[in-house]
């Protein structure tokens, strides 16, 4: 405490400097609140309970599956390995290729053209069936809405997952979506094989119609000149011819079908990459041009060799062979080397190999060029040497030179088609399938997930608002809150009914002596005895912030005690707008105080016996309409003072202090003051103010009474309160 300050109270006080965590008050706090939290808890659960009953039910499937980027392809293609720095983005790929429109639309696709698609729309769709022109739109959102991929970490291993409002449902889009997506990625992977395939179809069937018609139109001419053979000189010549030009279309056909190899590896690269495919079919140098002259040159060379006889396994002929081989190589390699040199160290490094596998799909499209056009001449001069033959013999040496190319060409052709299916079957793809789905179990609702959160959530909205409560209440609830503005406590009046049936207030120290409140006012008066040890007091002062407080209950049961302690007591009505004092002993209003300020009466006529020994009381007398003037007169005639000479303790009822200046009028003309607080009843601001107001005043404060406090339902430090309260209640009981 300051001494300086008046009251010898400190002048200020910062809450702040008091304040602290407090487990207790916390645990007290929800203890006080559990109906409320078990209210919410209970909201809680019939919330998640509603929720469990009116979602529909959902129902998960999963498969799985394992991408390996090392493929067959790559193998064929002789592709290294992908980098462990590609795999991420390899991955991600396949996820979103997933996820696509495209693939979506394509289960859709496959579901229309199902021999089951009936079944398969009713399960899907669970028999909800919208229109049928909004069937391919539904269930392309169901294969892209319904359907997850997540990848294994440091696995190759896939899961696929599908939801749906059935188990079969779950079941059936996973295994869709994890079907196509294998078809097409096999598709992929058989991609260059495809292509070559589908060439040589077509050109086996345009073969086999150029063939019928040629063997035709031999037998035609045969038969139409009677012409059974043909001699064996002019066969020698047929056949010589037949094989070259069998050489020489072959070339073609390899020709174009390194073509179709190379621009689908183009393809492949995609159309950040069209420069690399531009620079390596347009690639050209010096050395270049020098290689596929060689070529030429070699096969001029091989090409004469064989028209003059010569073996295809003699030494010459092999030996022209290998060199045309090296070269061949040559040839790729250099036109590998120019895109290279424009994109080296590129990390992709299957970019790197596809760009290696179309040089060389490119250097084989030039050697067979170059073998063609060798060919070509040799051909050119063979036919030119038929020209002298006579008509008959000429036309017949080129019906039968026809048919027997058409025939070897068909022969090739279909040999070529055969390996190039087979080689495309072999190719499996990246993609194995490990697991199918089958029928899912139910993933929604979550029933015990959802009835713990609506216990957690119930929970914490119930502490919340407890909490919320506790914080928005602002009234003085305990002694701390008192002695937090620097308030010095002198009592503390445990809660007890204040009226009876007829109104009045109880005298409780009369009519229960052993109850907790009436050891209270017993407290209160010890208290007051020491308020002031240099000098006895005489009279005090006894006031509220507001009204209902029980300051008049409190100043009667104080007046009994005092005068049950062998005092003289005069209780003293001040409160001219509510009086009480003459409600309480039965008395009539007049003649009282008003009328012994107005002096119409003497202190004689107005001091009434109460019947309790020792005690008088001096009722408020007629309510004036200017009640802060009566008590002005009085404090001037020193009425307060000429009544405390006609008893040992004069105790004065006065009206609430934050209402009404009358007990700051009256405060410092008294020995003490005593501040009355209800519990939960008047804000703790205005508690504050008015300590303020009386000791600006000048008068001396004894302190504050709480009263109405329930030490079991209000959180105090104090246990002594609440100890005592016990005693006396297990005492009553």
């Amino acid at each position: 405490m300051n001494p300086n300050s008046p009251g010898g109270y400190p002048e200020s006080f910062d809450p702040r400097e008091e304040e602290s965590i407090d487990l207790n008050y916390y645990l007290w706090m929800l203890r006080r609140g559990k109906w409320i939290i078990l209210a919410f808890v209970l909201a809680g659960l019939l919330a998640a309970g509603y929720v469990n009953r009116t979602t529909t039910p959902v129902y998960s499937s999963s498969s799985t599956f394992i991408y390996t980027s090392d493929n067959s392809m790559a193998r064929t293609l002789d592709m290294p390995g992908t980098s462990w720095f590609q795999m991420d983005a390899i991955r991600n790929d396949q996820i979103h290729l997933i996820n696509s429109r495209a693939m979506a639309e394509q289960v859709a696709d496959s579901v229309l053209h199902s021999p089951d698609s009936d079944s398969l729309i009713s399960i899907l769709f669970s028999g909800n069936l919208p229109e049928r022109q909004y069937i391919r739109n539904g269930i392309v959102g169901i294969a892209q809405g319904r359907v997850s991929v997540s990848w294994i970490k440091d696995t190759d291993f896939f899961v696929l997952t599908g939801t749906g409002y059935s188990p079969e449902a779950s079941a059936v889009i996973t295994n869709l979506v994890l079907h196509v997506y294998y078809r097409w990625n096999q598709r992929q992977a058989r991609g260059e094989n495809r292509e070559v395939r589908l060439f040589l179809e077509e050109q086996l069937e345009q073969m086999a119609a150029q063939l019928e018609y040629s063997e035709a139109a031999l037998l035609d001419y045969k038969e139409n000149n009677e012409i059974a053979d043909i001699d064996t000189e002019m066969r020698n010549l047929i056949n010589n011819l037949a094989s070259f030009e069998t050489q020489m279309r072959t070339a073609a056909t390899n020709a174009e079908a390194a073509r179709v190899r190379r621009d689908h590896l183009a393809t492949l690269l995609g159309d950040q990459r069209d420069r690399i495919a531009s620079d390596v079919i347009n690639a050209n140098s010096e050395y270049i041009r020098r290689i596929q002259s060689d070529l030429a040159g070699y096969e001029g060379a091989r090409a004469a060799l064989l028209s003059e006889g010569a073996l295809p396994d003699s030494d010459p002929v092999l030996s022209i062979e290998q060199r045309i081989e090296t070269r061949q190589e040559e040839l790729a390699a250099a036109i590998a080397s120019l895109p290279g040199m424009d994109y080296p160290g590129d990390p992709e490094r299957g970019v790197e190999s596809l760009v290696t596998a179309m040089a060389s799909a490119e250097g084989e499209y030039r050697s067979n060029l170059a073998r063609e056009r060798a060919l070509a001449r040799i051909v050119g001069e063979l036919s030119a040497g038929l020209s002298d033959l006579p008509q008959m013999q000429y036309e017949l040496v080129s019906l039968e030179r026809n048919r027997q190319v058409n025939e070897n060409i068909y022969i090739l052709l279909r040999t070529r088609f055969e390996e190039v299916r087979i080689a495309e079957v072999g190719q499996m793809g990246n993609v194995t399938i490990v697991d199918t789905a089958l029928p899912g179990g139910m993933i929604r609702p979550t029933t015990r997930r959802n009835l713990i959160m609506g216990i957690l959530v119930g929970l914490a909205a119930g502490i919340g608002l407890v909490f919320l409560i506790n914080q928005m209440d602002s009234t003085v609830r305990s002694p701390e809150h008192l002695e937090k503005f620097g308030i010095p406590l002198i009592g503390v009046i445990p809660r007890f009914q204040m009226k009876t049936d007829r109104g009045s207030i109880v005298l409780s120290i009369i009519e229960n002596p052993k109850s907790p409140n009436s050891e209270a006012i017993r407290d209160l008066r010890t208290s007051l005895s020491f308020s002031r040890p240099d000098e006895p007091v005489k009279t005090i002062l006894i006031t509220s912030s507001g009204p209902q407080e029980g300051k008049s209950s409190i100043s009667a049961n104080l007046a009994v005690a005092e005068a049950q302690a062998g005092k003289t007591v005069i209780l003293l009505d001040c409160d001219l707008r509510r009086p009480m004092v003459n409600k309480i002993f039965g008395f009539q209003r007049k003649p009282g105080f008003s009328e012994l300020v107005a002096g119409k009466a003497e202190l004689a006529d107005v001091i009434r016996k109460t019947g309790i020994d020792g005690l008088s009381a001096v009722c408020s007398g007629h309510i004036p309409p200017n009640p802060s003037e009566i008590i002005e007169a009085a404090v001037r005639k020193n009425l307060f003072k000429r009544l405390a000479e006609e008893c040992d303790l004069l105790i004065i009822d006065s009206p609430p202090a934050a209402v009404v200046t009358d007990a700051v009028s009256i405060a410092p003309n008294v020995d003490t003051v005593i501040l009355v607080s209800r519990c939960g009843r008047v804000q703790q601001k205005v508690v504050q103010g008015v300590w303020q107001k009386l000791r600006r005043s000048g008068a001396h404060l004894a302190g504050a009474v709480i009263n109405d406090f329930d030490p079991v339902r209000t959180y105090t430090s104090y246990t002594y309160y609440a100890y005592r309260y016990k005693y006396y209640y297990d005492d009553k009981s």
